[in-house]
């Protein structure tokens, strides 16, 4: 479980960071057309580096239906409906409201996949989910006010949870780097489609665009896109989907602090108390068993 620190620290940060600057982004333009202009471009980044590391990019017929449904649940759904959430409410509480992932990921394991619940894992957990409902407490007058927004991103969270859960399950028989590849650009798709349609977006508008909307662009290419994803589906399918989901809680954690210092808040008692939850729900599923001891 070591190993994993390496891909779940670059994903706390990649994806922690990248909260406030979403929400900066989305302010001068629309969720699909965003979304849109990233995904394909970190899919394709993602199958260079397969080709340059040797790695075939093909897949079997036979896998491509299961593939659009990975990527329907972990970049369609997950993507579409967290912008659009994201633009009703803080990026702060949009992302911790989108990490209850774990609580879906171990419901739908269990149901699922018949992993089993441990005792460490039920103790990270708890200690997770407290971190979390210590900072969802604060807003709840804020979230009742803005019922849609909050719905979509918890929808995106559970969309992303059987998805994970799905990938762990079914296996994919395809090298990590090609298949996250092609799920991102699968999930471009409708994405793609759907933007015209929603997305009130033109020429000019696009070209007045300062330079902030811009750099997340950037970002989410290569940072968030490519790399963060590349982190994200190597806990997704190398570890248990209780633990994977576990392993995405200092996201949050992350990106309610990189908020606070990039659109301007003062950390609190109850974030402080919150990286504590976390840091220990980490420690509890990740710290090594000991020879002979219960997981």
């Amino acid at each position: 479980m070591t190993r994993a620190l390496i891909p779940i620290a670059a994903l706390a940060l990649l994806w922690g960071c990248n909260w406030p600057l979403l929400k900066l982004s989305l302010a001068e333009i629309p969720p699909l057309t965003f979304r849109g202009a990233t995904l394909v471009f970190a899919g394709l980044g993602l199958l260079v580096v397969a080709r340059v590391s040797g790695e075939s990019t093909a897949i079997r017929r036979a896998w491509w239906p299961k593939v659009a449904v990975l990527a329907l649940l972990n970049v369609t759904v997950w993507n579409g409906l967290t912008l659009f959430g994201l633009k009703e409410l803080p990026a702060g509480r949009s992302v911790i409201l989108g990490y209850t992932m774990p609580v879906w990921a171990m419901l739908t394991s269990v149901w699922i996949a018949r992993e089993p619940m441990t005792p460490r894992k039920l103790v990270g957990l708890a200690l997770g989910m407290l971190g979390m409902a210590l900072l969802i407490g604060e807003d709840l007058s804020l979230l009742e006010r803005r019922p849609l927004g909050t719905a979509m991103i918890l929808a995106s969270s559970i969309a992303w949870a059987i998805g994970t859960v799905l990938l762990r399950t079914w296996k994919p028989p395809i090298p990590l780097i090609p298949l996250s590849g092609w799920m991102m650009i699968v999930g471009w798709l409708p994405i793609a489609l759907l933007a015209p349609i929603f997305d009130d977006v033109h020429i000019g508008r696009l070209a007045s665009a300062s330079w902030v909307p811009w750099l997340g662009i950037a970002y989410n290419i290569v940072a968030a896109g490519t790399l963060g994803h590349w982190a994200w589906f190597t806990l997704a399918r190398t570890l248990p989907a209780t633990i994977s989901g576990l392993a995405s809680l200092p996201v949050p954690v992350v990106g309610v602090f990189a908020s606070m210092i990039v659109l301007g808040e003062r950390p609190s008692v109850l974030e402080w108390t919150a990286l504590a939850c976390v840091v220990g729900a980490l420690t509890a599923v990740l710290w090594p068993a000991r020879a002979g001891g219960a997981d």
